[in-house]
């Protein structure tokens, strides 16, 4: 079947699953437990909850979700990313923060930030900033047009108090400058409740009154150098915050709101982000700031260090899986954030998306096997290992082949067809494929010299050793070298590597360690020099290389004088299972059946009973993936040699044939009895 048939192919309608996985609604789990107030009227502290998570972690979606599953609540959410290549500032943040806020649910009474209001409107009034008598003045216009639109007593109250305590107390000029937008008749009453409202807010801050002057002196820093305008912003906020903590506390019917506030921030690593944060968690830290009812889950590739690193507590390395704690989420403290990693999703979520795909297909379309959706998940587990992204395209691409095409050819096949158009995307010239489209995702922090290098570095078995393999970086510049110090790390993750390695073996004109013989020969080469070895066993490193080269006899040789009682049982294991992770070409003329390849590789080793059963069992478990006991289940393998589990059989005789070798020793024999019952055990009930 010609690639090209299958551009634009829609393929069935798959279900929405981005952002919808048991992951997801753990952190929704999390979320609700702090958006719902136990006691109306009565804050609690809430924290500001940060997402971490490289691209492609399936950050933004799962904001979506949590959009989607909050606007029955207060909610607000701002993609920062977006808003700043716009031009916006912390300004226009805040503008857009009260405005979602303030919109209408059913079951909420509505939210009114009156002092950030008109604060806001004072600060963007256009007065003149030589004449200071003519400034007020004019000050006192913008504000008494503004209410006399139907501002009552009532209405200015809550203003005037939130005022009050945003800046420490309210310009005595101000009482002259509102009742004209207040009803006639209410204007002595007014002016005498004003004048008692302003003495206690100003008592209750502990600040004098703050003169006339106030409003156009915090219009000229609005207007002034970055330093004044940042003092401004802390002031905005401050009224934005106080009008929140009034609705929620002594404002009429606030002993009603049985629900917080939640705000969502995508891409926070931005400046803009980071000065969002910095007021948000500002605020919380001043002396008395009390609480406030707003619950923040922010968004970011990268930790914001300035802000986790004030107060304490580690920042989550990349690739652990810090906030995550018996299958619930629960971010861990780190200075003024609870940070949690969006983990990778795990075999059964990935099974659980699987099915929704196997659901989604024609009957005669679906696997032919057993458990078709548990099948399918295991398979695409084994490739991606959860990567979001890659598990995404992955689902979809193999949705997309025709009907009658066989499974294990889509599972070989998918990284080779055209990617599905992106939303708006002109898709006049070539679309990139599959492979190319989730390359884009996961290495977006990659500039195009890194890029070019990351499939030679992909050849090793991790990030350290690739770098301390000198002869690996022949005709790269010193930049290229530096920058894979620093971000090459994403070169190593399976969904990454697996493509990566691809691109290796399919590029059959690059030269010495640009090649896929090259790459491992230098990596081999290095090997024999401690600091290449990046603390490995020389050894063991030059046969995984060997291996990779299809020397699978070099590689046997290693593990056969090494079998028990030349090292310890235990060590040999991890030896062997190292081994069987070295990447593997593709076969030559596509899918080649598991038993096929198998017996293609094998043939009749030469050698003892030992020897040969070490190249057999060798063999099978490069071909084939293994279960989460083995010693190095978390490390990379070549996905789809064995679809069907073909080869466990051969591996629990070989295992038993390594048990009756004389010599071995009583502890290495219950170890090999033991690994041939557990495959054995494995191929009756099938690894998924």
């Amino acid at each position: 079947m010609p690639l090209e048939a299958l551009r634009g192919a829609r393929g069935v309608a798959l279900p929405e699953w981005p952002g919808r996985s048991a992951r997801d609604r753990r952190i929704l789990t999390y979320l609700g437990t702090h958006l719902v107030l136990d006691r109306p009227g009565v804050l609690v502290p809430l924290p500001a909850v940060l997402l971490l998570g490289p691209r492609g972690s399936g950050k933004t979606t799962t904001l979506a979700v949590v959009e989607e599953w909050a606007r029955a609540h207060p909610f607000a959410g701002l993609d920062l990313e977006a808003m700043r290549r716009s031009g916006a500032t912390v300004f226009d943040a805040l503008v857009e923060l009260a405005f979602q806020l303030q919109e209408g649910k059913e079951g909420f009474r509505p939210l009114h930030f009156p002092s950030f209001t008109l604060l806001l409107m004072a600060l963007r009034a256009a007065v003149t900033t030589e004449d200071r008598d003519r400034a007020i003045r004019e000050m006192g216009g913008v504000l008494a047009s503004a209410t006399r639109q139907g501002y009552d007593l009532e209405s200015l109250e809550p203003f005037i108090e939130g005022v009050a305590t945003a800046i420490g107390g309210l310009p005595v000029g101000w009482i002259a400058q509102i009742l004209p937008g207040i009803r006639a008749a209410q204007r002595l009453r007014a002016r005498v409740r004003l004048n008692k409202r302003i003495d206690r807010a100003a008592a209750a801050v502990g600040a004098p009154r703050a003169g006339a002057g106030f409003l156009v002196g915090a219009n000229r820093l609005f207007h002034g150098n970055p330093v004044q305008r940042r003092r401004v912003e802390r002031m905005l906020y401050a009224a934005f915050r106080a009008d929140l903590v009034a609705a929620y506390t002594h404002r009429h019917n606030h002993d009603r709101r049985t629900s917080a506030c939640l705000v969502t921030l995508d891409n926070v690593d931005t400046e803009l982000g980071d000065a969002l944060l910095e007021l948000v968690l500002g605020a919380r830290d001043g002396p008395g700031a009390g609480l406030d009812p707003l619950l923040v889950v922010a968004a970011a590739r990268r930790p914001p260090g300035e802000l986790i690193g004030a107060g304490g507590g580690p920042v989550p390395a990349s690739g652990d899986t810090a906030g995550w704690t018996g299958g619930a989420f629960a971010p861990v403290p780190a200075g003024r954030l609870h940070v949690g990693r969006l983990r990778d999703l795990d075999a059964g979520e990935v099974e659980a998306h699987a099915k929704r795909l196997i659901r989604a297909l024609p009957d005669e379309d679906q696997p032919s096997v057993a458990r078709a959706s548990a099948w399918l998940g295991w398979n695409v587990y084994t490739a991606t290992r959860g990567q979001p992204a890659a598990t995404g395209a992955l689902l979809d691409a193999l949705a997309r082949f025709p009907a009658a095409t066989p499974w294990e050819e889509r599972l070989e096949r998918w990284p080779e067809i055209p990617a599905r158009p992106a939303p708006g995307r002109d898709d006049d010239g070539a679309p990139p494929t599959v492979a190319e489209a989730v390359l884009d995702v996961l290495l977006a922090d990659c500039d195009t010299g890194l890029r070019r290098v990351l499939p030679r570095a992909a050849a090793a078995a991790s990030h350290v050793q690739a770098g301390a393999a000198p002869g690996l970086w022949q005709g790269v510049s010193g930049v290229q070298q530096r920058a894979f110090a620093t971000g090459g790390e994403v070169a190593f993750h399976p969904a990454a590597r697996y493509l990566l390695l691809r691109r290796l073996d399919a590029d059959t004109h690059a030269q010495q360690a640009a090649s896929w013989d090259g790459a491992h020969a230098a990596l081999a080469a290095a090997a024999l020099d401690d600091e290449g070895a990046a603390g490995e066993d020389a050894g063991r490193v030059v046969a995984y290389h060997d291996l990779a080269r299809g020397d699978l006899a070099a590689a046997a040789d290693y593990l056969r004088g090494r079998l028990p009682p030349a090292s310890p049982v235990e060590t040999w294991c991890r030896d062997l299972s190292y081994l069987q992770r070295a990447p593997a070409r593709r076969p030559a003329g596509g899918p080649e059946p598991a038993q096929e390849r198998y017996e293609r590789l094998v043939g009749d080793p030469p050698g003892d009973g030992a020897r040969r059963a070490i190249v057999r069992l060798l063999a099978a478990g490069w071909i084939t993936a293994h279960p989460g006991t083995d010693p190095y289940a978390r490390w990379y393998e070549d996905p789809f040699g064995d679809p069907y589990a073909e080869l466990y059989d051969d591996i629990a005789h070989e295992f038993r044939n390594l048990h009756d070798v004389r010599g071995i020793g009583g502890a290495a024999r219950a170890v090999f009895a033991a690994r041939a019952r557990e495959y054995d055990e494995l191929s009756r009930g099938k690894p998924w």
